[in-house]
């Protein structure tokens, strides 16, 4: 990238490298491994692609609010592994985060409507934990403050997504009355 790169795809690629670095070294030993490495695989690739792609120039003005296409099918890609892959236990959402710096915008989470009221707590505090995360991702002015944000993010994003499964099967009860 030249040296009027913006600011935007560093901080995308940063984000990406440090995303591959948890995810690979959540692949130690673990079953899935295998899908973890492919994940950071595409991860590197989205970041040597936001490092070293030009932003387009239109009329004369550089814009800076897009993303590569090889970053972008890399993601596409490394979300479909995850999505196709629950055990690694990586959520296709926390992939948002990457190119959160570009689109100025965050993964939304569905609502759960949980019919127990202890699984409804448990949904605010999960979500009350990932704005927090992600608030703390977006103002870290250190890789180390960036990766400890990206690396509650992916655990709380399991969670969720955990979360999630629990609470479809508990409103799916028979005895449950809506």
């Amino acid at each position: 990238m030249t040296a009027t790169a913006p600011t935007t795809a560093l901080a995308a690629a940063d984000r990406a490298r440090t995303l591959a670095d948890i995810v690979t070294a959540r692949a130690a030993l673990h079953p899935a491994a295998d899908t973890l490495l492919a994940i950071a695989a595409l991860l590197t690739t989205a970041a040597e692609s936001l490092e070293t792609t030009d932003a387009p120039v239109f009329d004369g003005i550089t814009i800076t609010n897009t993303t590569p296409a090889e970053a972008v099918f890399a993601l596409i890609e490394a979300q479909a592994l995850a999505l196709d892959n629950p055990r690694a236990g990586i959520s296709d959402r926390v992939l948002f985060y990457v190119t959160e710096p570009i689109t100025r915008r965050a993964p939304e989470l569905p609502a759960l409507t949980p019919v127990s009221t202890q699984m409804a707590r448990q949904e605010i505090r999960l979500l009350t934990r990932i704005a927090l995360a992600a608030d703390a991702l977006h103002n870290a002015t250190t890789s180390d403050l960036r990766h400890g944000a990206l690396e509650s993010l992916v655990t709380l994003h399991r969670a969720f997504g955990d979360l999630a499964r629990a609470v479809a099967l508990d409103n799916n009860r028979p005895c449950v009355r809506r």
